[in-house]
């Protein structure tokens, strides 16, 4: 797990010296760059796999002529070796020097090139050079669980880097704001792929390849990305096969992502998915949880308390923080200052991998994940309840919309959102899992003096899926790509820390495909509880809750611990929901930090 960055195409000057400071928190151990006339390559490196200097990056093959930058983790590195060394069709073995599996990856990228991407078993975004043909090779994983950034420079320069913060410091790609990606990020609460908030940057799409050949860069994908799931045969599985499938490619994710020369933990949050990995996990593992003193009203429940039980229960090293209002005042610069793009999540694991990196854990396991791959989420029943409504509506959704407008509540104007648009499933799930309707965004943005662009349509889910993988394709598309691993992956880093998700893993997702969607994605995860016996009953009987922080008493507290200075909105916007005033608050605060902008009503 890494921080990279590279220039293509141009002298490097001062590239270096400006991002690898930026970088450091990605990687403290090791730092290393090399570059010549026509290219730099950098890299900060957190050793986790094979500590020697084996592992340090930049990385050059035995020849010289290929140079590797890599930020991830190759689960199946030791196949891929073991693969590498054989002599096939005249093909010298490959030799290695360590352990670790940035050989392994570059070998195996010099001998198979792009073609060999669907055999990598991991989460990664890495550039291969070659000095020779001056081209390069960049990818992301399937997931999208490692960030990449690019930015086309004049003259066919391409510069990419981990975090879109290190391509500013570097001070080229100027600091204008996107208003399509502002008018996207005030839809999700996030900015979705491959958009940046910051104009002429973009991000390398989950699951995509780039190819850089004479100062020009072409984007493709370069396999099925994991959510478009295969149809699954008609007719139910015996449940005890399905139970029987599901234990088997859970447990073989989880020793895969369990492989590690350095301590590695669990973050526990009281939920069946991370309760899940513990009980399949060896005795002993660290577990580390947050709790919080809790809303007066009960709203957001602390699972604290029932992680704790289940620890002791499966003999974890368990950890325990609970949250005060101070704490949450003092880390909250901190928080800020770690965003690499707003959000109105990721405070959660930023807290707990803190508390994991005091302890002195590199690698942690979570459970981000289960909730698409087992049907978790309230929208696998809530997204086509709004679905069949709206088709029973008809022509009357537009007539109807327009009522619902006037009024200033949150729900009605998601709502009227969701009636003014032709019905659909995509609809639907913009109504539930949306942060402002198309018509409050519309007026936010003329509100702040911005033309609101023209939204590009939404990509349906393939009508060949069965319903339920329909709303599993949009959650993994979205909310899970998009929002949790772009969070997961900046909060973590920001400690130095390594965060693995056992259940975000292509291979995981192909085996359990074949099993019909009913079985799968049946309410209440019963296909993982069936899966999991050793969870004991008490606990397998609780209702799901979602691990939760008390931000709305934060915000409406008088002490306000979160409060932060909100930029200016027309008067009939709701702002109750935490969740909207938080968004904003943060949005404003990034670009205030970033790109000296003030959100103000322009006349």
């Amino acid at each position: 797990m890494c921080g990279i960055a590279g220039l293509l195409g141009g002298p490097p000057a001062d590239f270096a010296q400006r991002l690898a400071p930026t970088l450091r928190h990605r990687g403290p151990d090791a730092a290393g760059h090399w570059q010549d006339d026509h290219a730099c390559l950098l890299h900060q490196r957190l050793a986790v796999v094979d500590l020697s200097s084996a592992g340090r990056q930049p990385l050059a093959s035995p020849c010289g002529r290929w140079l590797l930058v890599f930020n991830g983790e190759i689960y199946n590195h030791n196949q891929l070796r073991a693969e590498l060394r054989r002599d096939r069709s005249g093909v010298e073995p490959v030799s290695f020097r360590g352990s670790g599996d940035s050989e392994v990856l570059l070998a195996w990228l010099v001998r198979h090139g792009a073609a060999g991407l669907p055999q990598l078993r991991g989460m990664y975004a890495f550039c291969l050079y070659d000095r020779r043909e001056r081209t390069a090779l960049l990818a992301r994983d399937p997931h999208g669980i490692k960030p990449l950034y690019l930015w086309r420079g004049p003259g066919g320069v391409l510069a990419f880097a981990s975090e879109l913060r290190a391509l500013l410091a570097w001070g080229r790609p100027g600091r204008q704001l996107n208003p399509s990606a502002l008018a996207a990020y005030l839809a999700w609460g996030s900015v979705p792929e491959p958009t940046a908030l910051v104009a002429g940057i973009e991000r390398l799409p989950a699951g995509h390849l780039a190819l850089w050949r004479q100062g020009r860069l072409s984007l493709s994908p370069w396999g099925p990305l994991p959510e478009a799931l295969v149809p699954a045969a008609t007719g139910m599985w015996d449940p005890e096969v399905a139970a029987g499938r599901t234990r088997q490619a859970l447990r073989e994710s989880l020793i895969a992502h369990l492989a590690a020369d350095v301590p590695v933990g669990l973050f526990l949050s009281g939920g069946l998915d991370s309760g899940a990995l513990l009980a399949l996990a060896p005795a002993g593992l660290p577990t580390f949880t947050l709790g919080h003193d809790g809303a007066s009203d009960g709203a957001d429940p602390d699972e604290s308390m029932p992680a704790a039980r289940l620890a002791h229960h499966f003999g974890a090293q368990h950890t325990g923080l609970r949250l005060a209002l101070a704490q949450v005042q003092r880390w909250l610069p901190a928080f800020l200052a770690a965003q690499d793009q707003p959000s109105q999540d990721g405070f959660n694991h930023w807290c707990v991998a803190r508390l994991a990196h005091r302890h002195g854990i590199r690698v942690a396991l979570g459970g981000v994940g289960g909730d698409e791959l087992f049907g978790g989420y309230p929208s696998f029943g809530a997204v086509p309840r709004l679905w069949r409504w709206r088709q029973r509506l008809g022509g009357l959704g537009p007539w109807t919309a327009r009522g619902l407008q006037r009024l200033r509540d949150h729900r009605a104007q998601r709502l009227a959102g969701l009636l003014a648009a032709p019905a659909s499933l995509t609809a639907a799930y913009g109504c539930y899992r949306g942060l402002f309707s198309p018509a409050e965004i519309t007026a936010l943005l003329r509100y702040w003096g911005l033309e609101p662009p023209a939204s590009p349509p939404a990509l349906p889910p393939p009508a060949e899926l069965h319903p339920l993988d329909r709303i599993a394709w949009l959650e993994g598309g979205r909310y899970l790509r998009q929002q949790l691993l772009a969070d997961a992956d900046a909060m973590t880093m920001a400690h130095g820390l390594e965060l693995r998700l056992p259940f975000v893993d292509a291979v995981l997702q192909r085996r359990l495909a074949s099993i019909p969607a009913p079985q799968r994605l049946a309410a209440g995860k019963q296909l993982l509880l069936a899966a999991v016996p050793e969870l004991p009953a008490w606990f397998r009987q609780r209702p799901k809750q979602g691990f939760q922080l008390p931000f709305q008493a934060w915000l409406d507290a008088p002490q306000a611990p979160l409060r932060l200075p909100l930029p200016a909105v027309p008067a009939p916007l709701d702002l109750r929901p935490w969740y909207r005033r938080w968004s904003l608050m943060v949005l404003q605060h990034w670009l205030t930090a970033h790109l000296g902008l003030e959100l103000t009503r322009r006349r």
